[in-house]
């Protein structure tokens, strides 16, 4: 009797577990792909993972882009430039109306003169269209006091982490 109901039991979850795992592989692969745009500074594919409610604050895809171009050529200048963008674990995630919100930790390493500046950070990945499309928001500048002002849908069932500081790691080759 124990060995059927657990057995009964293990039925219910596995599916559970398969959809929680699939979801997690969706956000992993769709975050590989903004990272690429991110280090490569690829405008059309950051677009193109930009929340729509953004761009539309931003005045449209084209402000947006322009944005985007803006954030890149100052880092240039300031000989600054993405070097990774990782996505770690553990990713939680939660389904909010026809949408999937998830809170990703990332590491974004950047090249910087004298070294490298190691940034943990979080971005909230967001799923429409039954999960067909995701999209990306960066939580430098949000709190769980601002989030709904950028996604009106998030309903506070994930709890944004507190910032972390970043790491300067020098480079050995200046140090010589």
């Amino acid at each position: 009797m124990i060995l059927k109901t657990i057995f009964l039991c293990s039925l219910l979850i596995w599916p559970a577990r398969l959809v929680q795992a699939q979801v997690i592989d969706e956000i992993k692969m769709a975050g590989q792909i903004y990272a690429f745009a991110q280090v490569h500074g690829d405008q059309d594919i950051l677009l193109d993972f930009t929340y729509p409610a953004l761009i539309e604050k931003a005045g449209g895809p084209e402000a947006m882009k322009k944005i985007l171009r803006q954030i890149h050529q100052t880092r240039q200048e300031k000989g600054q430039y993405i070097r990774s963008l990782e996505i770690k674990d553990p990713i939680v995630f939660s389904q909010v109306n026809d949408e999937v919100h998830a809170l990703v930790p990332i590491v974004i390493t950047l090249k910087v003169p004298g070294g490298l500046l190691i940034t943990p950070a979080t971005v909230i990945a967001v799923g429409t269209g039954n999960r067909q499309n995701w999209y990306f928001i960066e939580t430098t500048s949000i709190d769980e006091r601002n989030v709904q002002k950028v996604l009106p849908s998030w309903d506070n069932s994930l709890t944004i982490p507190y910032k972390s500081p970043s790491v300067f790691k020098e480079d050995p080759e200046v140090i010589q």
